[in-house]
């Protein structure tokens, strides 16, 4: 018999919420590190770390996977800087990687990948995870964006965590990325989504009322030596109380620099939305656990269908396209999105009849060559070029005052 491994030793966490006074912005990426001759996955990001470390490289650090790279960027104001600031990190660890001989790329999941040929970093947090998840931690060899917008308060958090909640099939429909899984055409647009779900606690976040009733559960969860941190909820949103900020964690690794960009500018014009719609309509505070319920359901659809998805939008069970539910919503959000300076990057989805997620161009380059490298090719033949491409520079509109001031 296989022994159980050692539990986890509970820490007593501060769960202190350390708002933020402004919508601030981080923005993570998790790009693949490809062996530059055989496009396939590589163990390079502990050479290429070690030389970010030697040239000074700043936001990037190591993943699960020996194969992936986290590239982040500090705390910023507004879009314009996050896009800076993407740019001239990316640029500068692509420059690293490619004399060493690998290449980066963004991609939910690698289209030929052989999970069982792929190496856990060699710290002790992914060993552990490597040693509590077994067989299920070469599932997790798929590439996610994560955005942070700073929020008030812990109860904030949880009050536009609940009223965002229905938007999250959105964005994971405009992220979508990973068609392919082992060779194989899933059938998804986002086959990353349901991978992840075999990671315990994750998924579409239950609903509730106020910071307590969040702090009881994880007291509970941390006692039962489920979690040591809130960094173990693996929900597809999450607050973190350590950044001041809620985290959104649903999006596949978009296929472009400019996508990414454009999420990010939806998700933080999304919890300014929250924050003033909580302002003028206290009751909107509420939590509605069907939110939750119709969540779970439409997540599935856009994992699926993308934006062809028929979303369901009420609990009596009036449906529309998930295109058109966007384009609504764009709409809406675009005021906000020009007062904050963040419009540019949201006019990306525009016109959203044209929008094609990178699933369905990995899918319709696969179709039309038969070649898996020809995917790989253009995925880092688009990130170098948009890399080689010096932005134009957006003015930048003061910033609103916080809400309810």
């Amino acid at each position: 018999m296989i022994a159980e491994p050692e539990t986890m030793t509970p820490v007593k966490s501060d769960l202190a919420f350390h708002g933020s006074p402004r919508p601030t912005l981080g923005v993570e990426l998790e790009l693949a590190v490809l062996d530059r001759d055989n496009s396939e996955l590589s163990p390079g990001a502990p050479r290429i770390l070690e030389a970010c470390h030697e040239a000074g490289a700043v936001g990037v650090d190591a993943e699960l996977m020996q194969s992936m790279i986290e590239l982040r960027t500090d705390v910023c104001v507004n879009i314009v800087e996050a896009k800076e600031q993407i740019f001239q990190r990316v640029r500068k660890v692509r420059n690293i990687a490619t004399p060493l001989g690998y290449d980066l790329a963004m991609m939910g999941t690698h289209p030929f990948l052989r999970p069982n040929a792929s190496s856990v970093t060699d710290k002790k947090h992914y060993q552990d995870v490597r040693k509590r998840l077994a067989w299920m931690t070469y599932h997790r060899v798929a590439f996610g964006l994560h955005v942070h917008v700073g929020v008030r308060s812990g109860d904030e958090a949880i009050d536009v965590m609940n009223l965002v909640m229905p938007y999250l099939p959105h964005l994971l429909a405009l992220s979508a990325n990973s068609p392919f899984w082992q060779g194989i055409d899933t059938g998804l647009l986002s086959c990353r989504a349901p991978l992840y779900g075999l990671v315990p606690h994750a998924g579409v976040p239950g609903v509730f009322q106020k910071w307590k009733e969040f702090r009881s559960y994880f007291e509970i969860m941390r006692d039962a030596h489920a979690y040591t941190s809130v960094t173990d909820i693996k929900w597809d949103i999450r607050p973190r109380p350590d950044l001041g900020t809620l985290e959104f964690r649903i999006c596949d690794m978009p296929a472009t620099l400019a996508s990414a960009l454009g999420l990010a500018a939806l998700v933080r014009t999304l919890v300014i939305w929250a924050q003033r719609l909580m302002e003028d309509r206290p009751k909107s505070r509420r939590g509605d656990r069907k939110r939750q319920w119709l969540t779970t359901q439409n997540k599935w659809l856009a994992a699926r269908y993308g934006l062809d998805a028929m979303y369901v939008r009420s609990a009596a069970g009036k449906r529309q396209r998930l295109r058109d539910d966007l384009a609504n919503l764009l709409a809406r959000l675009e005021p906000i999105a020009e007062e904050t300076g963040d419009l540019p990057f949201l006019r990306v989805w525009r016109p959203i009849d044209a929008i094609e997620p990178g699933a369905l161009r990995q899918r319709r380059i696969y179709r039309e060559t038969g070649e898996w490298r020809a995917l790989i090719a253009d995925m880092t033949g688009r990130l170098a070029q948009e890399l080689a491409i010096t932005p134009r520079p957006v003015p930048v509109k003061p910033e609103p005052a916080p809400v309810g001031h």
